[in-house]
């Protein structure tokens, strides 16, 4: 395709068009945008203190059989101190306690298919390392947008651990399901 542009021209392949009700300006969304609306926009925050023995760890797991699929929007974590590591891991075992996911369209009555944990214990069993990070201090914001799915049997689990000593940290994870 040599020499082809391709902005919004109907000849060319790469030809767009907007569809929606407004005409002028167009109206660009996420999906998670149409997914609060609906009521299907879900979260799980949680902060603790994280020692050298306490980390702070938060799961999401779609349980088998759930008949929907979780797409991760967002990840956010933040510490009050520097050269903590933030681990994003696929199907981990959490113990810790079961917490209710929050539906952030405050008008619906929809509950998350999700089971959510918070822990202060090292996530075991044998789990996929997603991606690790060293934090600064203050808050990292993963936008995922959907870029990890979670089908039914599937969890993801973030952990926020220090080397030694201890600061607070918060972590939230935020989904939406169809």
């Amino acid at each position: 395709m040599p020499n082809e542009t391709v902005f919004n021209q109907n000849s060319q392949p790469l030809y767009t068009e907007q569809v929606n009700t407004y005409i002028a300006p167009g109206i660009d969304t996420l999906p998670e945008a149409g997914a609060a609306m609906s009521g299907l926009l879900f979260g799980i925050p949680f902060a603790s203190t994280v020692g050298t023995s306490t980390p702070l760890v938060l799961q999401i797991a779609n349980p088998g059989g759930s008949g929907r699929t979780l797409y991760i929007s967002r990840i956010i974590a933040s510490t009050g101190t520097a050269s903590v590591t933030l681990t994003l891991l696929r199907n981990a075992t959490v113990g810790g306690m079961a917490v209710t996911p929050v539906n952030y369209n405050f008008g619906s009555s929809v509950t998350s298919v999700g089971t959510a944990r918070t822990a202060t214990a090292a996530p075991t069993g044998s789990p996929a390392t997603l991606m690790s990070m060293l934090l600064a201090i203050g808050p990292v914001i993963l936008n995922m947008d959907g870029r990890i799915i979670l089908p039914p049997g599937n969890s993801l689990t973030i952990s926020v651990t220090i080397a030694s000593g201890s600061t607070a940290a918060t972590g939230n994870i935020s989904w939406w399901e169809f």
